[in-house]
């Protein structure tokens, strides 16, 4: 006897109509009919049911019913690889979710930071003098000598320029640059002879020519001087 055949004599043993078994299980007589003419089978849940309503186990009503045993075993089976699919699919979405989270967290962070720095550059530029010239420059004038700072705003992280360099003008006898390593000062009325400090005025002697050295030590004074100020004026721009 087959499932199909074990649903009909339970049926009709509790005098039953397949609209009242349909009832029951809140299906429609066909989906019952099917049922009992094997076209196809209950789910799981419904057996349950079945099982407490006619208190009968789950044993006695698949028994002998090979057919329906294999398809239930196969179906299940089915069941737990979509699930554990399905699971390892909503895994990698929230891992995705998280990576694109915490990238986007970190992009936004680093862009605070960076207005920051820049809103601190420009209040310190304000506090040490300097004007702006209307075409990204800062300038500051001392001696008859003009610093200038570069003060545009970074527009992204692949478009960002440096602000760490403070020039005085090229017309100017003498102009120098740093960046926070290096001081470059170049003689423009030595054929603009540049040479290579560190901020303490001291020569990076690999970085040097014959003319380089000749310059420094014809304007050592001026040289440590220049880039004395320089280093003060970064340390305070960039403090």
């Amino acid at each position: 006897m087959n499932l199909g055949e074990r649903i009909v004599k339970f049926r009709k043993d509790n005098k039953m109509s397949q609209d009242d078994l349909a009832e029951i299980f809140n299906v429609t007589r066909q989906t019952v009919s099917n049922w009992e003419n094997s076209k196809n089978y209950p789910d799981i849940e419904t057996l349950i049911q079945f099982s407490d309503k006619f208190h009968i186990s789950l044993d006695v009503l698949l028994k002998g019913d090979k057919e329906m045993v294999y398809k239930m075993d196969k179906k299940m089976k089915n069941a737990k690889i979509f699930k554990t699919v399905a699971l390892v699919s909503l895994l990698i979405l929230l891992f995705v979710n998280v990576i694109f989270g915490l990238n986007y967290l970190i992009k936004k962070e680093k862009e605070r930071k960076e207005e920051q720095k820049y809103d601190m550059f420009m209040k310190n530029i304000d506090e040490l003098g300097f004007e702006k010239d209307g075409i990204g420059f800062a300038f500051i004038k001392e001696d008859g000598i003009i610093y200038r700072v570069f003060i545009k705003k970074p527009l992204s992280e692949n478009n960002e320029i440096s602000a760490n360099t403070i020039t005085f003008r090229d017309e100017e006898a003498i102009s120098a640059e740093y960046d926070g390593k290096i001081v470059k000062v170049t003689y423009l009325n030595e054929n603009k002879t540049t040479v290579y400090c560190d901020q303490f005025g001291n020569l990076f002697n690999d970085a040097q020519n014959k003319n380089s050295i000749e310059i420094y030590d014809k304007y050592q004074d001026r040289t440590i001087s220049i880039v004395t100020r320089m280093v003060e004026l970064f340390d305070n721009i960039y403090r």
